[in-house]
C-alpha cells in the first residue's frame, strides 16, 4: 500500500509540475518578448508572483487545479491590460514603467540622482566599462533606463569617425541570411536573397567543397558574399583567456 501511495503521490507531483511548466511557458509567450528582455519593476513583481503560484502548485497537492489555473491566467492577463492602457495614458505609463534617470549630464556626475537610484560610483564605472567606456571624462551623457541598463553618449570629439563624417558614400548592406545549417539548405532564405541552389553549389565548388554535408554553417549578405564554416574544422583552437 505504501508503494502504491508513494507512486500515486509521485505521479500527482509530476502532473502538477508538467501543468505548471506548460502554463508558465504559454503565459511567457503570450505576454511577449518585452516581459523577458526588458524587465521593469512592475514586470519583476508580476514575474515573481506567477513563479510563486506555479511553484506552490507544483509541490502542494492540496491546492485545487482550477484555482491555480485561474490565478495564473489573471496574473498573465493583468500586465497585458496594464501595458495596453500604458500606451494610451502617459500617467499610467510613468507610474508603471517609471522614467529614465540621468546619471551624467554634460560631462558632470549628478550625485543626487546616483543617491536616489542607490547607485554608487563603482556601479557607474562598471556600467560604463560594459558600454566600452574606460575613461569617465569621455562621457557626455549617461542615462539609467527603466530596465536597469545604462545608456551612454560619448562627447563629440570622442565619437568614432563614420563614412558620413568623411563624405564617403557607402552601399546598402542588409541582414545576412543563413542558407546552410548543419548540411541542410534553407531554401526559403535562398529565395529571399534571390538566389538558388545551383548558385550555392557553384560557389561551394569554387571553394573545393564537394558536398553540402561538409558544411556546418553558411550565410550570404546582400552583396552575394558567401561565408562558409565546415564541419569537423581541424583548426586548432586556443583559449586567449588562459
Amino acid at each position: 500500500m505504501r508503494v502504491i501511495k508513494f507512486l500515486k503521490l509521485g505521479f500527482e507531483i509530476f502532473i502538477r509540475n508538467a501543468i505548471s511548466l506548460i502554463l508558465l511557458f504559454s503565459l511567457t509567450r503570450f505576454m511577449g518578448k518585452k516581459q523577458v528582455s526588458q524587465l521593469t519593476f512592475f514586470d519583476y513583481c508580476v514575474g515573481i508572483s506567477i513563479g510563486s503560484i506555479a511553484a506552490s502548485f507544483s509541490v502542494d497537492e492540496n491546492i485545487p487545479y482550477f484555482e491555480v489555473i485561474e490565478s495564473l491566467i489573471i496574473w498573465g492577463v493583468f500586465p497585458i491590460l496594464v501595458s495596453y492602457f500604458s500606451l494610451k495614458c502617459m500617467f499610467i505609463r510613468r507610474k508603471v514603467e517609471d522614467t529614465p534617470t540621468i546619471l551624467i549630464q554634460n560631462g558632470k556626475i549628478i550625485e543626487r540622482n546616483l543617491r536616489r537610484e542607490r547607485f554608487n560610483i563603482n556601479d557607474l564605472l562598471e556600467e560604463l566599462r560594459l558600454n566600452g567606456v574606460f575613461n569617465i571624462k569621455d562621457v557626455e551623457f549617461a542615462i539609467l533606463e527603466t530596465t536597469g541598463k545604462v545608456s551612454v553618449q560619448l562627447k563629440r570629439e570622442k565619437l568614432p569617425l563614420t563614412p558620413s563624417d568623411l563624405n564617403i558614400k557607402v552601399q546598402y548592406e542588409g541582414l545576412c541570411a543563413s542558407i546552410i545549417i548543419d548540411g541542410k539548405v534553407m531554401h526559403s532564405n535562398l529565395k529571399l536573397m534571390n538566389l538558388n541552389e545551383s548558385w550555392l553549389k557553384n560557389e561551394l565548388k569554387k571553394r573545393k567543397i564537394k558536398s553540402l554535408e561538409e558544411v556546418f554553417f553558411a550565410s550570404v549578405d546582400t552583396s552575394k558574399n558567401l561565408y562558409v564554416s565546415l564541419k569537423n574544422n581541424d583548426t586548432k583552437d586556443k583559449n586567449i583567456m588562459d
